[in-house]
């Protein structure tokens, strides 16, 4: 199916290439140590925060209650 206008083609802008220098490389390979450590403290304390859920949650819901008397159990919300 034509049209009246045709479809403009796009255009292709070449990129230059820039020397690398050794500081640049130096500079670099700390900054990604720095990245890469950051990301392993992150994904420690995200670790520990789900074994810390689910510890409370077994701990708290999961074990069985104390045997107290039923008087001295709450039964109201506030008491």
């Amino acid at each position: 199916m034509g049209g009246l206008f045709s479809v403009p083609k796009p255009v292709v802008v070449a990129t230059p290439v820039l020397p690398q220098q050794a500081a640049a490389d130096a500079s670099a390979g700390a900054a990604n140590a720095a990245t890469t450590e950051a990301r392993q403290d992150g994904a420690e304390r995200r670790r520990r925060g789900l074994a810390g859920t689910i510890a409370t949650s077994e701990r708290g819901v999961l074990s069985p209650l104390p045997a107290l008397p039923a008087a001295a159990r709450k039964t109201l919300l506030g008491e």
